[in-house]
């Protein structure tokens, strides 16, 4: 039951098993994805700062007006920022540290990590333009520096003076490559191709073209995909009703058998018991589940149960309305049964 595991989640933060929290109410909003007390509490307690901002977003698509979400969102979507850039520094400071003790392979990693996840950080292209590891892909980072600050006189100067007696095109491309500057790789590799001075050279160039190009390709055609329509999630009433309609279904099976398939020989009575039915069902899908209309809300208090006595208690109502009708029917056609055998067996009498 929904209920219990709302609870239980709430239960594990107060007792800071936060970690055990997270698993139910994942659990939880995977069964019911518009339940808003569920995300709300997901970002309060998640450790992953992009969960709790998704969390907090579903919040508002499921009711726009929330305030603590309104309020909360832009806090934590600053905070993502500032993290953002917290993990900058800190990949520069370990690269320049790795740098001073010798450890260039190491600060290269580092850089490269910065890099990939911006390619416009003037700092850690100039870091990695002296750790590189061939004369390539000095020229590569060069490049990206003079290209983000072309005002960088020395990035400049010591560019030109490589390209003067650099010519290899394949390792150029090779070094594009290997600090993830894959479009300039593909041009440089498509050049060398051509342009290369030996026929192997040639060969791996066109290759790895060719692999490139084909990775680009299966990016575009991803990103020209129509995105999967959004997922239609059904209303809470709609789901409630869904889930209470059962015992009604049985009940009309029945009173329609009972009239030998024809609903003008039900006895009008039988149809008194369709309301009584329906009402039992949807107290039992209350009981099992957590509603959110404000009918419901007006009478407990909160969507949902407000306590595990008191599912038990409208599960049990619930049974009981939803039986008497059906069971009462199934009396009457019983007796009707025996009635009609009493009197056939008068006649063969």
């Amino acid at each position: 039951m929904s209920i219990d595991l709302f609870r239980e989640a709430v239960t594990a933060v107060r007792d800071g098993r936060d970690r055990e929290a997270h698993e139910l109410l994942q659990e939880l909003l995977m069964g019911q994805p518009r339940h808003e007390m569920g995300w709300l509490w997901l970002s309060k307690i998640s450790p992953d700062i992009d969960e709790q901002i998704r969390a907090l977003e579903t919040v508002l698509s499921l009711n726009p007006g929330h305030e603590e979400a309104l309020y909360r969102l832009p806090e934590l979507k600053a905070a993502r920022k500032q993290q953002a850039q917290a993990n900058q520094a800190e990949l520069l400071q370990e690269a320049v540290w790795a740098y001073r003790n010798g450890r260039y392979h190491q600060a290269r990693q580092y850089l490269l990590q910065i890099t990939r996840s911006h390619p416009n950080h003037l700092k850690a292209w100039v870091g990695l333009a002296q750790v590189a590891q061939s004369p390539a892909e000095k020229i590569a980072a060069l490049e990206m520096v003079v290209a983000i600050n072309p005002r960088h006189e020395k990035a400049a100067n010591a560019l030109q003076k490589l390209k003067v007696t650099f010519d290899d095109p394949l390792a150029l491309a090779q070094a594009y490559e290997a600090v993830n500057l894959t479009d300039k790789a593909l041009a440089a590799y498509q050049y060398a191709a051509k342009k290369a001075p030996n026929a192997t050279d040639r060969h791996i160039a066109a290759k790895h073209a060719r692999e490139l190009q084909a990775i680009q390709q299966q990016t575009e055609q991803a990103k020209q995909q129509k995105p999967a329509p959004p997922l239609t999630m059904t209303s809470d009433n709609t789901t409630l009703i869904r889930l209470g309609v059962g015992p009604l279904i049985v009940y009309l099976l029945l009173i329609f058998i009972h009239g030998g398939l024809n609903p003008f020989h039900v006895p009008w009575l039988a149809y008194l018991g369709i309301p009584v039915v329906t009402a039992g069902g949807l107290l039992l899908a209350g009981a099992a589940n957590t509603p959110h209309h404000p009918y419901w809300q007006k009478i407990f208090g909160q969507p949902g149960i407000p306590n595990q006595n008191t599912a038990y208690a409208l599960a049990f109502i619930g049974s009981v309305i939803a039986l008497f009708p059906i069971l009462l029917l199934l009396t009457v056609s019983y007796n009707e049964l025996i009635l009609y055998y009493e009197a056939l067996a008068t006649r063969m009498n």
